[in-house]
């Protein structure tokens, strides 16, 4: 082994162990939530004002997910805003958007949801009902409902930060490490090629081992990227009751034989109906369990207050 080799391989793979580690002793020093005792006692009577569930799942992921659209979306057919509308699929279920024919005449919806359901009526309005594979056209609207609700919880003081900026800028990075050792390691599959000067082929291992430790600390910013939000000790504490809400409602389904019953038994005092009961439920990611009770009593989807077509959406998610 060469001195230039030894002096690559030495020197990148310091930068390549530094980029690795830094991300996780960021997270370890500032990264990790104010701890409180996660148990059934910790139950809030109700939550605060205006706490939707598309805002509880971003408080318990720690960022907006794909569930966090879909409760929003739940919230808007719980106030009659929105109704599915069941396609024929040859395999499994499928339903698009469309607006209600009878809207309420006054809803006081969150700023969120508000923007979310002025999205889509706008949308259902220049394009028709929107069916389940042009969902694509609301990309835009969802993308600025997580937003919106990110900035929600920075300013009610529950995270530090807003969740899916952070996650964007450290993924930034990690996207950078991944493309610097792609192109490293480009480097040295030239200088292994090459026919002149023998000597390349030793120098080109070496920036080999240099390209592969930077495309592994990309992949290990990107993994660590979603624990960067950080919440604050009052975020903390309302998810810690979050889950104490999560861990009765599963006992609660596990005893009941319908969602009425579920609703009746009062796991989550501030919800009274069926709907709202499947929109806190996709909040809680508990899909499968909501699944299983609306197989038993949906048998008729469209009649006592139920949203058309829920059964056919909610089997998407």
């Amino acid at each position: 082994m060469t001195i230039l080799q030894v002096a690559i391989l030495t020197m990148g793979l310091a930068v390549d162990a530094t980029l690795a580690v830094l991300p996780v002793l960021i997270w370890l020093r500032g990264g990790r939530d104010p701890q409180f005792t996660d148990d059934d006692s910790m139950l809030m009577p109700s939550p605060p004002p205006d706490f939707t569930p598309a805002l509880a799942s971003v408080m318990l992921a720690g960022r907006a997910t794909r569930r966090t659209i879909m409760a929003g979306l739940m919230t808007l057919a719980t106030e009659d805003l929105i109704c599915f509308r069941p396609e024929p699929s040859p395999i499994g279920h499928r339903a698009g958007l469309d607006l209600t024919v009878h809207r309420p005449r006054h809803v006081d919806l969150p700023e969120p949801e508000s923007t979310l359901y002025g999205a889509i009526r706008d949308a259902v309005q220049r394009l028709g009902p929107i069916n389940s594979l042009a969902l694509v056209e609301l990309k835009g609207a969802f993308a600025e409902f997580t937003r919106t609700l990110d900035v929600t919880a920075v300013a009610r003081g529950w995270v530090r930060k807003r969740p899916g900026a952070t996650i964007h800028a450290w993924r930034i990075l990690a996207g950078v490490e991944v493309v610097f050792g792609a192109l490293v390691g480009w480097v040295a599959a030239s200088l292994a090629s090459a026919t002149i000067p023998e000597s390349s082929w030793p120098v080109g291992g070496a920036v080999a081992a240099v390209g592969i430790g930077a495309f592994g600390a990309g992949v290990i910013t990107f993994v660590v990227s979603g624990a960067m939000p950080v919440r604050t000790k009052d975020g903390a504490m309302l998810t810690a009751m979050l889950n104490a809400y999560r861990r009765t409602l599963i006992a609660t389904i596990k005893q009941a034989k319908s969602l009425e019953q579920v609703v009746e038994m009062r796991p989550l005092p501030w919800v009274g109906t069926p709907t709202e009961e499947i929109a806190w439920g996709v909040a809680f990611n508990l899909e499968r369990q909501i699944d299983s009770l609306l197989g038993q009593s949906l048998e008729v989807s469209e009649v006592g207050g139920w949203p058309t077509g829920i059964r056919d959406w909610f089997s998407i998610i």
